[in-house]
C-alpha cells in the first residue's frame, strides 16, 4: 500500500472485550508508528458490512477480524494466502500496493506456536477441538501442521462440525466430526467456541466428560475467582481453572493473541513485530 497507515482496527461481534487495542497500540510505539488501533462492531446478523468496515479500514491500515466475521471476511478479499484458502477464514487484512483487499490466517501461526510449547516438543497426538468456525478451523489446520495423529471436531450445531470436517478433507487434511456435547479421550482438546466471553456462558467441555492431558482455550477474557484483585495474570479463565483442577496442563488464549498479532506485522509493516512489546 502507498502512503502512510494511520489507522487499524478489529471487526466482531462482541468485539468490546478485545485487548488488540492495547497490543498493538503498545507494537505500534515501539515501531516509532503514529496509527490508532480501534474495535469496530459489525453486529453478527449485518455480516454484509464486514466487507465494507474491512475495506475502509484498510485504505488506513489494515487491521483484524473475530468471531463470528472470519468467514466472511475470507470471501470479501480480493487477493488471501493458503491459510485463507485452507480454513476459508480470514483474520488479518491489509491493503495493497494495487489497492486491492488482501488477507491472511494468522491464527494458524498463533495456534501452532502455543500448542508447540504447551507440548514442549511431543507430537499433538489425538486433537479434540470444539467448535467449527474460523478459529476452529485454525486450530484443525495447525494441530495437523503440527503432526496430530487425529483430529476430532465437536459442535453444538452437528451440520457445522461435519461441513468443516468437509472443508478440511477437501485440502488434504483429515478431520472427523464428534456429536456434542464433546466426550471421550484425547491428547490435546482446544476450545474455539464463543463459550466463556461471557461469565454466565457454561464451559464449552466438561472434563467429567472429556479427558486430556492439555487443553488450549483460545478465550482469553479471564474470569475472577473469588477474593482476586482483577487483575492476576495466572487466573485464566474458568475453563483452564477447571482443567488445572484435574491435573491437566492448561492455557487461555494470551499466548496465542500474541502470537497471531505479531504475524501481522509483515502483512502490515513489511518488519517483524515488536514482540516483547506486544
Amino acid at each position: 500500500m502507498s502512503g502512510p497507515r494511520t489507522r487499524f482496527g478489529v471487526i466482531g461481534d462482541p468485539v468490546e472485550h478485545s485487548l488488540s487495542p492495547r497490543m498493538h497500540a503498545a507494537g505500534f510505539a515501539a515501531l516509532g508508528v503514529e496509527a490508532t488501533y480501534v474495535t469496530l462492531r459489525v453486529p453478527a446478523a449485518e455480516g454484509a458490512s464486514v466487507e465494507d468496515a474491512m475495506r475502509e479500514l484498510a485504505a488506513t491500515g489494515g487491521g483484524n477480524v473475530t468471531l463470528p466475521h472470519k468467514g466472511r471476511a475470507a470471501l470479501a478479499l480480493d487477493e488471501m494466502t493458503d491459510p485463507v484458502r485452507e480454513t476459508g477464514a480470514c483474520n488479518c487484512f491489509w491493503q495493497t500496493d494495487a489497492g486491492r483487499l488482501a488477507g491472511d490466517n494468522t491464527d494458524v501461526a498463533g495456534i501452532a506456536g502455543a500448542l508447540e510449547g504447551m507440548l514442549e516438543g511431543r507430537a499433538p497426538g489425538e486433537v479434540l477441538i470444539l467448535g467449527a468456525g474460523g478459529a476452529a478451523a485454525a486450530a484443525a489446520v495447525a494441530a495437523d501442521r503440527l503432526g496430530a495423529s487425529a483430529v476430532r471436531i465437536a459442535n453444538r450445531t452437528p451440520v457445522r462440525a461435519a461441513r468443516l470436517a468437509a472443508r478440511l478433507g477437501r485440502n488434504g487434511r483429515e478431520a472427523r466430526p464428534e456429536p456434542w456435547p464433546a466426550a471421550g479421550t484425547c491428547d490435546v482438546v482446544i476450545n474455539a467456541t464463543s463459550l466463556g466471553l461471557s461469565s454466565s456462558d457454561p464451559l464449552p467441555a466438561s472434563f467429567d466428560r472429556v479427558t486430556a492431558r492439555v487443553a488450549l482455550d483460545l478465550v482469553y477474557a479471564r474470569t475472577p475467582v473469588e477474593g482476586d484483585a482483577g487483575d492476576d495474570p495466572d487466573v485464566g479463565t474458568a475453563w483452564t481453572r477447571a482443567a488445572t483442577a484435574r491435573g491437566i496442563a492448561a492455557a487461555d488464549g494470551l499466548d496465542v493473541l500474541v502470537r497471531q498479532g505479531a504475524a501481522c506485522y509483515p502483512r502490515w509493516f513489511g518488519v517483524e513485530a515488536p514482540v516483547e512489546a506486544l
